[in-house]
């Protein structure tokens, strides 16, 4: 199922969609371009080197210890079971499950020293999506509210490019939900910029890893004559002599958005994924992950800015934790469920990305809300740990076959050149041309920056 606007509320029915129109939300906020400071960085030859963004989020924390930053020579209780192998790179090694992803090193570069202090899920998640730290890191259970920062997608879409036949921000295959938190978990959307600037959310179906794009469908019983009939009335409707606010001219953008989306052949046809090769299918792997990151490159391919692929795991978690949060039984969850299909789907994709000419211009970010613990705990898991996590960085010219960071000889804290979540975000925000200085202002007029990082030049080279 697809929402046109945002999962953040019930969803909004065809239907519904005239009557949608007609509202004015006074939320929408005016938004200002540093054209100065845009015209500075433009100077720097990184700055907008990245037309498009494909945001890999593993929710649930995996561990570095396991997957890109080993420590075997640490006690076991500390550096587990699975071994190191070798990789195409000499000198950087991988976990023993992610032989695919080893053989590709060159192509992307290991963070291993990006650090914060949230330690629960939902305020990670807001850390790492947004760039920008939770007024309350380490409370759970909370939800998002309509004065959070935005989601770095949200930011981008604002100043990018897009084709009027797709949204410039998409996420899949949902949006994360887990009670007893009402609503979706903060950072996810756009926050205090409002709806305008939400996620247009391509919801997946788990069982039969499909995309459903029925809510960008007209109706059998709705000719597009009379489609066109109503829009023409609504447009007579509106008031000739509205003042033409901020609000006004943004609820126009939605209106014009949803109107270029609905029965669009173009958008629909991006997400048939039966146009590709059952091999092409097949290479990715028949589960929700691997059938996200197919159409998020058909998606980046079609002109769509920035797109967000959540990991939803293939088969039921079982005892120890769902998606990445494997508090027990870590090995088998590692073993059974989680790193071989993740390893088969993200190499698919830099293979892809790499054959189709596409990574020159395609920043790809693979993270998540935080890393986990060094220790072993008794239930044979790790837990929480965000004061060290490993993420990978792709595309858009990042050099590939490095390392950026180190930990010390337990992966608990950097070592070397530490990475905190707003200059990452205020790294990724500068490859896609967002000035560093960007001024949002919301409802009330109160300023605030894009990010309050510093572009780290060192992530990039």
């Amino acid at each position: 199922m697809l929402s046109l606007f945002s999962a953040r509320e019930s969803r909004l029915p065809r239907r519904m969609l005239l009557q949608a129109s007609l509202l004015a939300p006074a939320s929408l906020m005016l938004l200002t371009r540093c054209h100065a400071a845009g015209a500075k960085e433009s100077a720097v030859p990184s700055f907008g080197r990245a037309k498009r963004c494909i945001f890999v989020f593993l929710n649930g924390g995996p561990s570095q210890l396991d997957t890109w930053d080993m420590k075997p020579d640490s006690p076991a209780e500390i550096r587990g079971e699975l071994r190191p192998i070798a990789t195409r790179i000499p000198g950087i090694q991988a976990s023993e499950l992610l032989p695919r992803m080893a053989q590709l090193t060159d192509r992307f570069k290991i963070v291993r020293s990006v650090t914060h202090t949230a330690s629960v899920h939902t305020t990670g998640v807001y850390t790492m999506l947004t760039g920008t730290y939770h007024r309350t890191p380490k409370v759970d259970q909370t939800a998002a509210l309509p004065g959070d920062h935005p989601h770095l997608g949200s930011v981008a879409a604002f100043l990018m490019a897009r084709q009027r036949s797709a949204p410039p921000f998409v996420c899949l295959p949902t949006l994360f939900r887990a009670p007893p938190v009402e609503g979706v978990w903060p950072g996810q959307t756009a926050g205090f910029l409002g709806r305008r600037f939400d996620p247009f959310v391509i919801e997946g179906q788990k069982l039969t890893a499909e995309f459903q794009f029925s809510e960008v469908e007209i109706p059998a019983d709705l000719t597009v004559g009379r489609l066109q009939d109503r829009r023409a009335l609504l447009n007579r409707l509106a008031p000739a002599a509205v003042s033409e606010t901020t609000a006004v001219r943004a609820w126009n953008e939605i209106s014009e958005q949803a109107w270029s989306l609905l029965g669009s052949r173009d958008f629909r046809r991006v997400g048939n994924l039966s146009e590709e090769p059952a091999a092409v299918r097949d290479r990715y792997g028949r589960h929700l992950f691997g059938q996200g990151l197919l159409l998020a490159r058909r998606l980046s391919e079609s002109g769509v800015p920035f797109v967000t692929v959540y990991w939803i795991d293939p088969t039921p978690a079982g005892p120890g934790g769902g998606e990445f949060d494997s508090h027990g039984f870590i090995y088998k969850h590692m073993r059974e469920r989680l790193l071989p299909p993740a390893d088969l789907a993200l190499s698919a994709l830099f293979e892809d990305l790499w054959e189709r000419g596409l990574e020159k211009e395609t920043l790809v970010v693979v993270l998540s809300e935080f890393g986990r613990t060094p220790h072993i705990n008794k239930d044979a898991g790790r837990d929480h740990w965000p004061e060290a996590q490993t993420i990978l960085m792709a595309g858009a010219g990042i050099s590939g076959g490095t390392v950026h960071g180190a930990t010390d000889r337990y992966a608990a804290y950097p070592a070397a050149d530490p990475v905190t979540p707003p200059d990452l975000g205020q790294t990724i925000l500068h490859l896609l041309g967002v000035p560093a200085e960007l001024e949002l202002r919301d409802a009330e007029g109160r300023p605030s920056l894009a990010s309050t990082g510093q572009v780290d030049e060192k992530l990039i080279g």
